[in-house]
């Protein structure tokens, strides 16, 4: 679990199925995903955090991670490092319901997350894959100290490069 002043940042349970359900059905969110295959209901909202997720944090001892608001115990977002296999590198990501955007959280989340990923679990090279037309994802980015490399492909999408050197 990490923790900033109003995140709790935590691993998925099926508890929160709703809620993933959630960010991955908003289409404000899903403009920028690319890859993520469409998801309706409960059900397959559960299927996808096995798959995903839940999954991850076996393989590799690490995954995206449930950004709960302090103030009113939601779960608001994900936030965390996931490796990708097409690249060979670990790929800090982040979501949050519009609702909460234009705080500042996922860029507090990102940091707390992107030092874990170095200090912690000891990632020397943390990629981002963001769309160029996602100007607020490019924006915590850079916030967090994350510098843009070469454009690349991602799910037939366009997407830069950031990334973070531990050292």
């Amino acid at each position: 679990m990490l923790e900033t002043e109003r995140l709790i940042l935590r691993r998925f349970t099926l508890d929160d199925v709703p809620a993933f359900l959630a960010m991955n059905t908003d289409p404000h969110i899903l403009r920028f995903t690319g890859g993520d295959k469409a998801i309706t209901n409960l059900a397959e909202a559960e299927q996808a955090m096995r798959a995903a997720p839940l999954a991850d944090y076996e393989k590799y001892g690490y995954g995206r991670l449930a950004v709960e608001h302090k103030a009113s115990g939601e779960v608001i977002g994900f936030c965390g490092i996931k490796y990708l296999p097409e690249f060979s590198l670990p790929e800090i990501g982040y979501r949050i319901l519009p609702a909460y955007w234009g705080q500042g959280l996922i860029s507090e989340a990102a940091k707390v997350v992107l030092a874990h990923g170095h200090n912690e679990l000891g990632l020397d090279h943390i990629l981002a894959l963001i769309h160029p037309d996602n100007i607020g994802s490019i924006r915590v980015a850079e916030k967090i100290g994350m510098r843009r490399g070469e454009q690349a492909e991602y799910f037939g999408m366009p997407v830069w490069l950031y990334a973070s050197v531990r050292g």
